[in-house]
């Protein structure tokens, strides 16, 4: 089962806990005494489980919040649409996203933000009970919309994981009409690549980028007389620098730790820096 679906079952309607008894008196009750959260208007979730979540699944809870009050499916786009399809992107979005079709007669509520296209036919697809914009046409839209750095994160992991390649979504791209957009957007194709092996390797090489560093060789491979040393992540030869990053999974998460203790993971770490420095890159 997918996590919008097991997340789908925690949701509680207004008219759903009726039928147990709730009346609208009793629901706001329970919310001010901290036994529901009110999700969206009319959509509850209990506080025991909302505090178990990561703010991520929480997220995930208001987009399925926001499809089930609508009075029409939306069709959910940019990071909203990132985050179902499991595209990593730069932090937890503010507001869900949707894509409009048709006039723009619909209200913008404050935890919606629509997205209007002139004449923008995207790609669409349904998932786990909702409409989202497909893959590529996902990506493009972060690429030219969003942050550099959330659209260097979200291409780079996709080529990674070879769900789409630059020919696709460039093809997607065909509705952008504004010059400034597509400069954006070709920014972030001709800047990302498939060999960042994590989206905080994507989001420093973005950041150094933007900073005016020089651009790294990646995933350099280091020896020296007992062997291999190190696949490194940012490599500067005309420097004579290496540049690692480190998030907290590689001392957290057993598919990282492999079976040690996170001392012995530091440990490990320190011995391998020791060869890195002793070989003199």
């Amino acid at each position: 089962m997918s996590r919008m679906r097991e997340l789908r079952a925690h949701l509680r309607s207004s008219a759903e806990l009726s039928v147990q008894g709730r009346d609208p008196g009793e629901l706001l009750r329970l919310c001010k005494s901290g036994k529901l959260v009110r999700v969206r208007h009319g959509i509850y979730a209990e506080r025991e489980l909302w505090d178990e979540l990561d703010p991520w699944d929480r997220y995930r809870l208001r987009i399925l919040a926001v499809n089930d009050t609508a009075r029409n499916p939306p069709l959910f786009s940019h990071e909203s649409a990132a985050v179902v399809l499991d595209i990593p992107i730069l932090g937890i979005p503010a507001r869900v996203h949707a894509q409009q079709e048709g006039d723009r007669v619909a209200r913008s509520r404050n935890d919606i933000r629509r997205h209007f296209s002139s004449g923008y036919v995207p790609e669409k697809i349904s998932l786990d009970g909702l409409r989202l914009t497909g893959l590529n046409s996902t990506l493009v839209a972060l690429g030219a919309e969003s942050s550099f750095g959330s659209g260097v994160v979200a291409v780079d992991a996709m080529l990674r994981r070879k769900r789409t390649d630059i020919a696709a979504m460039s093809d997607a791209a065909g509705w952008i009409g504004s010059g400034a957009v597509r400069q954006r957007l070709n920014r972030v194709l001709e800047f990302s690549d498939a060999r960042s092996q994590s989206p905080g390797e994507s989001a420093s090489r973005a950041y150094m980028h933007l900073f005016g560093f020089p651009p790294p060789q990646l995933q350099a491979e280091f020896r020296d007389e007992r062997g291999f040393i190190a696949r490194t992540d940012f490599y500067w030869p005309e420097l004579g620098l290496i540049g690692e990053f480190d998030g907290l999974v590689k001392y957290q998460k057993a598919e990282y730790m492999k079976g040690r203790t996170a001392s012995q993971v530091v440990v490990a770490e320190k011995k391998r820096e020791d060869r890195l420095r002793a070989s003199r890159f």
